[in-house]
């Protein structure tokens, strides 16, 4: 009963100054400043099969999500108010019975980032952290845009221009539950010749699960490579996954599986 109340305790005396310390610099920084917090609702759901509600984009913009996901959560316990044509909520989540970090990030063309930090508790269910932030400026969340959102910039000299990208296939091990100060981390990463590359599910669900099960494996991983700036990690290097499968000296033999 003593001990995860002294981790609490503990880490929130740790983690404090370290959030300040993001906060002073993100006023610095040129291309990104923290977004205020108008509200916030953190707790731990028993039933892991719940976090599912959560949504892929890790952003809620309309009324009727917002009260699924709160009774679900929460049960008979009243919907907190909120104005979806002035606020969002952002959402974050992790498996076990732990606390959730978020400090969420905008940069100057209105694109809120955040990942989600977590303490490493094991045990049933997941921790979970609500927040609720002014809609004013925001035209997307981890580059998913909100909806009835415009391009200001217009479309057709997009159109006519390729979209720059790197792609990458990587062979390497596969962490995850990966921490990081402010929360500036995917939470997953893959490590390759020495390079460490942070991974970015995205909405695919299916990625994360298998992810937990290749936990420390090597893996075999495709996507797209982004360079984003942050507060107290200076450049992430992301890689969007389109592919996951384990390496192959982590899959099952098919002469062994049919033995069995």
């Amino acid at each position: 009963m003593f001990a995860p109340r002294t981790l609490v305790i503990c880490f929130a005396t740790i983690f404090a100054p370290l959030v300040l310390t993001a906060a002073a610099a993100a006023t610095a920084d040129d291309e990104l400043r923290q977004v205020d917090v108008t509200q916030r609702w953190a707790g731990k759901n028993p039933d892991a099969s719940r976090r599912e509600l959560a949504p892929e984009s890790g952003v809620i913009s309309d009324a009727a999500t917002w009260e699924k996901l709160w009774k679900a959560w929460h049960g008979e316990k009243a919907v907190p108010q909120v104005d979806f044509e002035k606020e969002l909520v952002l959402v974050g989540t992790a498996p076990g019975p732990n606390l959730i970090m978020m400090q969420p990030m905008i940069d100057r063309q209105g694109d809120v980032r955040f990942s989600v930090g977590a303490t490493r508790m094991a045990g049933p269910g997941f921790g979970y952290n609500l927040l609720k932030i002014r809609r004013a400026g925001v035209r997307s969340v981890n580059d998913t845009k909100l909806p009835g959102d415009s391009d200001p910039n217009g479309g057709a000299d997009r159109a006519t221009k390729a979209e720059e990208s790197i792609t990458v296939t990587v062979v390497g091990t596969l962490r995850t539950g990966i921490f990081a100060i402010g929360g500036e981390t995917t939470g997953t990463t893959i490590t390759a010749k020495g390079i460490t590359w942070e991974l970015d599910f995205g909405e695919q669900a299916k990625f994360r699960r298998m992810a937990e099960s290749l936990n420390e494996k090597q893996v075999v991983v495709r996507g797209s490579l982004e360079r984003r700036s942050g507060v107290e990690i200076k450049q992430r290097w992301i890689v969007h996954v389109s592919d996951l499968e384990a390496a192959a000296l982590n899959r099952p033999n098919p002469d062994e599986a049919a033995r069995q």
